[in-house]
């Protein structure tokens, strides 16, 4: 009876461990399915981060894009991390890290390697989805992000700040007098400054921040963990810059400029803090020109007028 026991256990054994491995495989089938139905960066993260936990635990990851996509970052920053090159042949689509408070074993560095193996086509896909987006989301005389890219964008780095408890400001800055250069020297030169005021703003900004040309030919800026008086200061400095960043023909343009300046507060929504910013931008044009705002959640309304941006 004892060798009988011993037998039927060790049979139990195997067949438990053959379901198992069906149980894993079944499970890995479920997640890519579920990974190659995310065309939308964020959300191809975000089931990284909360599904991919039945096979490896962590508590966040970074996504560096390089030159392709947006980067993101969601969970946590924590001591112990894995990092990966992702690449389809030999087409590079980014680096991810993958982070938690407890070092990976050998065993967790395996799992996290099939982790991210399974990410390479469903991202290729979100990548390219990303770039007609892109294509559709920007201004083409600027070379910027346009109103609609704006319009999408914004709600996500909301939502992505208050994840990482980190500040949010955002600027809107408008050159006056700047489509009167095309009045008087014709579209291509206008066009011309338009490009290079926005490249002028650009490049003077970190990686992290994002710029917009809007409907109204203002310049939005959002400005990711940076608060009120950070914003303030660099609004100064891009005011400055914009002076004399514009010539033709040996002929040096004299602009000024106006920006109103939030910060993200509590209760706020993409569309109050952007009325509270174009608040900002009209009491900012009415202290006279070449100025600089700021308005506060708690003084918003204050100064409220017509919109003009």
């Amino acid at each position: 009876m004892v060798a009988v026991s011993a037998k039927h256990s060790a049979l139990t054994s195997s067949d438990t461990l053959r379901q198992q491995r069906l149980d894993v495989q079944l499970r890995q089938l479920e997640f890519n399915a579920l990974l190659h139905r995310k065309l939308d960066l964020e959300r191809l993260f975000e089931c990284l981060l909360t599904e991919g936990q039945s096979f490896v635990k962590f508590d966040g990851l970074q996504y560096v894009a390089a030159d392709r996509g947006a980067d993101i970052m969601l969970g946590f920053t924590r001591q112990y991390r894995q990092r990966f090159e992702l690449k389809l042949g030999d087409r590079s689509l980014g680096e991810i890290l993958l982070m938690r408070s407890r070092a990976f074993t050998p065993r967790d560095e395996r799992d996290a390697e099939r982790l991210v193996e399974s990410l390479i086509y469903p991202l290729e896909n979100a990548l390219e989805h990303f770039e007609v987006l892109m294509k559709a989301m920007t201004d083409s005389t600027t070379g910027l992000r346009n109103q609609r890219a704006l319009d999408e964008l914004l709600p996500r780095e909301i939502r992505l700040v208050r994840r990482v408890e980190q500040p949010l400001s955002i600027m809107l800055l408008s050159v006056d007098h700047l489509d009167s250069i095309s009045e008087d020297h014709g579209a291509k030169v206008g066009d011309e400054a338009w490009h290079t005021v926005a490249e002028t703003l650009a490049e003077r900004l970190r990686q992290s921040d994002l710029i917009f040309r809007t409907d109204s030919d203002a310049f939005c800026i959002i400005l990711n963990q940076t608060d009120m008086e950070g914003a303030l200061i660099l609004a100064e400095r891009l005011r400055q810059a914009v002076d004399h960043c514009v010539s033709f023909d040996n002929v040096q343009f004299v602009l000024t400029a106006s920006a109103g300046v939030t910060e993200l507060a509590a209760g706020d929504n993409a569309q109050s803090l952007m009325s509270r910013t174009r608040e900002a931008l009209v009491v900012a044009r009415r202290a006279g020109p070449n100025q600089v705002r700021a308005v506060a959640a708690e003084e918003a309304g204050e100064g409220e007028g017509p919109d003009v941006a």
